[in-house]
């Protein structure tokens, strides 16, 4: 079934415009009397049905109840995929690779279901749009998170985190890491306490014995039910100051495999571990 999301929230009547209204007329060739989903920001999901097509806009009417926790009835509205099969929140925090793979990273992450998305520059960070980039980069960003939710079915949108310095990063997010006391950045016979975030980050340097899918299976045994931050570093990684300090707030270092992934490659792989690890 069709999905949109709007921007205001979704009322009894709904006025659908701009470039929803030409996305649904031309490209999903919606037309009158289709039923389609709308999700507004505040997560708010209704059946809506399109009762008139305008110039620029659409008019549609709510013919499903309003609910934030539950899906209609079966008969009216069929399950979806795209609900989170996990209760912690995912962030994937991510150095921006050349070119334009961040759109492609955005997009996958979404499809994963990464709840917030944070373009990052590192030491080697290649790519480093100025002041004057940055906004246009943000704004094409969220169009590719809002078509990739709307393709698998979400009911949120991801957030985009503002492009910022890897080091001014990590000191905002230091409070909220958990600790692991001398080792850091070991979980072997450590407690998962602490604080309320756990932070992996991708190193190629790291043992292949410590993978992202031991940690995790670790995190499981022990009933952990923390926010989990996946890191990835840039074209040829991370520089030694840099590990120093994502070690020393906390981070745990681990392994996506013996082989050395492109930046974009090992975003996709370790969503897609978390993913299958924590809805098992």
């Amino acid at each position: 079934m069709k999905r949109i999301f709007l921007e205001n929230p979704i009322d009894e009547e709904i006025v659908i415009s701009g470039k929803d209204a030409h996305h649904l007329a031309y490209s999903l060739r919606a037309k009158k009397g289709d039923r389609i989903v709308a999700v507004d920001k505040n997560g708010n999901n209704a059946l809506i049905e399109l009762v008139d097509f305008g110039k620029d806009s659409i008019k549609a009417k709510c013919v499903g109840e309003i609910n934030t926790d539950e899906n209609f009835e079966e008969s009216e509205l069929p399950e979806t995929n795209g609900e989170k099969v996990f209760s912690r929140h995912i962030t994937l925090a991510d150095c921006l690779p050349k070119q334009n793979k961040f759109d492609d990273i955005v997009e996958k992450a979404t499809e994963l279901g990464a709840d917030k998305i944070v373009p990052l520059i590192s030491d080697h960070t290649i790519a480093r749009p100025g002041v004057n980039r940055e906004a246009s980069k943000m704004d094409r960003w969220a169009r590719v998170a809002k078509s990739a939710a709307e393709q698998c079915a979400r009911n949120t949108l991801p957030e985009i985190g503002k492009i910022v310095e890897l080091k001014d990063w990590l000191n905002e997010i230091a409070p909220k890491i958990a600790r692991f006391g001398k080792d850091a950045g070991r979980v072997r016979n450590k407690k998962f306490d602490g604080a309320d975030t756990l932070l992996l980050f991708c190193n190629e340097r790291e043992e292949d014995s410590l993978t992202l899918h031991n940690v995790l299976q670790e995190y499981k045994n022990r009933k952990c039910n923390k926010n989990i931050i996946i890191l990835i570093g840039p074209e040829g990684s991370f520089s030694d100051r840099e590990v120093r300090d994502i070690l020393a707030c906390g981070g745990v270092s681990v392994s996506l495999g013996n082989t050395i992934l492109k930046t974009d490659t090992a975003a996709i792989s370790a969503l897609s571990i978390i993913r299958y690890e924590l809805s098992r």
